[in-house]
């Protein structure tokens, strides 16, 4: 199950070899950045936490700013959370082996460390000269063909580790999704304000004319004696969207990799530019 943070640029429509129109969502989605790998050993269940978007990191609270610098990346502006089988996930993770750029206030101690580091390996390379020097006179004596293989077997590049589970730092793209692949994408609908039972839930309502007085009301909503209060979860009058919504069964048209853009048959909640998460069914 592959899962990514993007960003809702707006709608548009595609046209097929056809000719026929698919109108479809157009979103930046990613990359995406591995932020903590979740265990069963340490913490009950499997999960990857991946970030978005980025952040000052003077604009992060400690125990945020702490958690970005023990993963080793730097800081995100949005998170979420993905269940999934982490040896799964390899299949659609990207392996990043160069760490990212340390944060300002770990650069003063890295640059400390490096040259104490430096001073080290400079007195070991003045000890160690007598012993390089022999191993240069007996390279010499080698044969040429010895020499040659050896050459060839430090040139060879080393072959990329494989990995049974993802780590922070591993990245996530659009590659991760295949074209006609079914996706849910949750988001926050657009908020209508407070809003009547005909708008909020499609109440017919009453009458326009002819003498009635009742035309958009929701009608009879309690009980007369007994138990002489509203039921709890009756369709009323209140706010309107700007909630945690999910739409099911949306279909991967297009991806265009270079841009980190993909399109989906279809509209999703939100309005344009805001964050939406993605996921296979």
């Amino acid at each position: 199950m592959a899962a990514i943070l993007g960003k809702k640029l707006g709608m548009s429509q595609i046209f097929t070899e056809g000719g026929d129109r698919i109108p479809v969502t157009v979103i930046e989605a990613g990359p995406c950045t591995v932020t903590q790998v979740k265990t069963v050993a340490r913490d009950g269940y499997e999960a990857l936490q991946i970030g978005s978007g980025e952040i000052k990191e003077s604009r992060l609270n400690k125990p945020a700013a702490g958690h970005f610098k023990k993963a080793g990346v730097g800081p995100r502006r949005y998170l979420a959370e993905v269940r999934c089988d982490l040896r799964e996930a390899t299949a659609w993770v990207s392996v990043v082996e160069t760490a990212e750029k340390p944060a300002k206030k770990t650069r003063a101690k890295a640059k400390k460390a490096a040259k104490g580091a430096e001073k080290e390996a400079k007195e070991a390379a003045e000890s160690e000269e007598a012993v390089v020097a022999g191993e240069k006179a007996a390279e010499s004596v080698k044969p040429e063909a010895a020499q040659a293989e050896a050459a060839e077997a430090e040139a060879a590049p080393a072959p990329p580790a494989e990995r049974e589970m993802p780590q922070a730092g591993d990245q996530i793209t659009v590659e991760a999704f295949e074209i006609g692949q079914k996706v849910k994408v949750t988001g926050i609908s657009k908020g209508k304000g407070f809003a009547g039972v005909i708008k909020r839930h499609g109440f017919a309502g009453g009458p326009g004319s002819h003498g009635a007085h009742f035309h958009r009301a929701p009608g009879s909503v309690g009980a007369s004696a007994y138990p002489s209060r509203v039921f709890k979860g009756l369709r009323l009058p209140g706010q309107m969207g700007n909630k945690r919504s999910t739409q099911l069964g949306l279909e991967v048209v297009a991806t265009e990799p270079e841009q980190n853009l993909i399109m989906v048959k279809g509209a999703v909640p939100g309005a344009s530019n805001a964050i939406v998460f993605i996921q296979t069914h």
